[in-house]
């Protein structure tokens, strides 16, 4: 069986309300690290089952592996999303508190915050 078993679904409510958790504070602070780390925890959960899955001698456990794997790469995706969401608002917010007299310094500031994030992906979505 895996360490972080979820084929549990009480796991699985725990990390999805972890996950909604982490994405509402992500979205008080207006900062896009928080979903970050969600990403690379999840990531990480995904290399410790892989891991344990190779390790595996007898084939008893292989759908419980292969679930967790399977719920390990959509809350990886999930995270992903949030901290595409969470860069596109963190953007926004640097743009907004940019104010007051605007200089020729301030004005190229501002070009290189237009083009910061990844506001590429964001105009053709």
């Amino acid at each position: 069986m895996p360490i972080i078993d979820f084929t549990n679904p009480i796991y699985v409510v725990v990390a999805l309300v972890l996950v909604i958790l982490c994405a509402f504070l992500a979205n008080q602070y207006k900062k896009n690290t928080i979903p970050c780390i969600v990403l690379l925890v999840f990531l990480t959960i995904l290399v410790g089952h892989t891991i344990e899955l190779s390790a595996l001698e007898d084939t008893a456990n292989m759908t419980a592996f292969a679930v967790s794997i399977a719920v390990d790469e959509i809350f990886i995706f999930i995270s992903f999303l949030m901290f595409l969401w969470l860069d596109k608002i963190q953007v926004e917010a640097s743009k907004t508190t940019k104010g007051g007299k605007k200089s020729k310094n301030a004005k190229k500031e501002e070009k290189v915050i237009e083009n910061d994030g990844l506001d590429v992906l964001w105009k053709k979505i």
